[in-house]
């Protein structure tokens, strides 16, 4: 009985530990955002520009509507800007898209009021969802050691994004490249729950 209550804790802590917070629950289908609210439904997509970058994970955007919005990245995790790896991992992500248009490919908005979603650069000529060509930002920072895959959110990718993203993660770790050069890189998730612990 006594370890059946300790794994509904564990399981609770690492719900609310999460930096996408407990409202992760996916929305029905949509096409547009809902600019006047500042939340977007699930499969919904829009064009932006990046005005700013918090973190490895974490942009601004405006949109065409000349609305602002945080932008959480969908299935990977950056080091923590405080962390080892978490500076590095910002000017990697700022050469990537401050002041670049991208697509924002939203999969939920969390408890932040952040859109949780895929950032993309886009093709020119491109009016769906997604085309071919078409760079996936969340799984390029996989692939150059600047994230993690954040396993924990897998359920809500697509079979073919948790392969790729998989895939990316062994790469980068084979290849040391970016984080993995660290002896014992810690996980952002773990590295939040020790810096709570020590409170």
């Amino acid at each position: 009985m006594i370890f059946k209550v300790l794994a509904l804790v564990l399981a609770l802590l690492g719900y609310f530990v999460s930096p996408y917070g407990p409202n992760i629950g996916i929305g029905g289908p949509g096409a547009t955002e809902n600019s006047r609210s500042g939340t977007a439904n699930s499969g919904s997509y829009y064009l932006a520009q990046v005005t700013r970058v918090a973190d490895g994970d974490t942009i601004t955007v405006r949109n065409q509507d000349g609305a602002t919005h945080k932008i959480r990245m969908h299935a990977v995790d950056a080091p923590e800007l405080n962390q080892a790896g978490g500076e590095q991992s910002k000017r990697w992500l700022t050469e990537q898209v401050l002041n670049k248009d991208v697509k924002i490919v939203v999969n939920n908005t969390d408890r932040y009021k952040r859109q949780v979603a895929k950032v993309v650069l886009p093709v020119d000529g491109c009016e769906q969802r997604l085309c071919d060509g078409e760079t996936d930002i969340n799984l390029k920072a996989i692939q150059a050691g600047q994230a993690w895959w954040y396993r924990e959110f897998a359920r809500s990718q697509s079979s073919e994004d948790r392969v790729l993203y998989e895939q990316a993660e062994d790469q980068a770790r084979d290849a040391r490249k970016g984080l993995w050069q660290q002896t014992a890189p810690l996980a952002p998730w773990q590295w939040r729950t020790e810096q709570r612990n020590q409170r």
